[in-house]
């Protein structure tokens, strides 16, 4: 903690004068470093990504969005939009996870499901049982994990602004 000795009156309206500047600049000074830590918590989110092997379109798809202010508390966003060209929320599958809880079955009565597989056979079924995606949750487990030391580094990084505007 930074220990402040006066010993003038010229001394003490300095001071003030750093009080006041503070003050006008808090705003600013709590905002940016609210984005520091909410850059350090994506790094994490983009690591926790690869990982799991999600595309890179996906990882460079994920950022840090806008920051509410309600008063006492400010909330940030982590938004992931990845979309592919059919209008499927990719990121949002990953993410959140799909499920396909009826079987597929061919269009016509009697007829049947036809896809190429890999090796590149021709494969027929009669119905197919799709699993969907695993819901993994990264996002919000990489805050939950960082829900600690969040708030810390938000105090950490604005009494270090504080104290490089009033010189100590």
């Amino acid at each position: 903690m930074a220990r402040i000795v006066i010993h003038s009156l010229q001394e003490l309206s300095l001071l003030q004068a750093k009080f006041r500047a503070l003050k006008g600049i808090f705003p600013t000074v709590q905002q940016n470093a609210i984005n520091e830590v909410a850059e350090e918590i994506l790094d994490d989110i983009h690591t926790d990504m690869a990982k799991e092997e999600f595309s890179e379109k996906i990882i460079d798809a994920t950022f840090v969005g806008r920051t509410d202010d309600f008063g006492d508390f400010k909330r940030v966003h982590f938004i992931s939009n990845y979309v592919s060209d059919n209008g499927f929320d990719v990121s949002n599958a990953r993410e959140e996870g799909t499920n396909h809880p009826n079987p597929t079955f061919p269009k016509k009565p009697g007829g049947v499901l036809r896809w190429i597989a890999k090796s590149g056979e021709v494969i027929f079924r009669k119905k197919s049982h799709p699993k969907g995606i695993e819901r993994l949750l990264i996002i919000e487990r990489t805050l939950q994990k960082n829900q600690t030391t969040i708030n810390e580094k938000i105090g950490a990084n604005i009494a270090d602004s504080a104290r490089r505007v009033l010189g100590t």
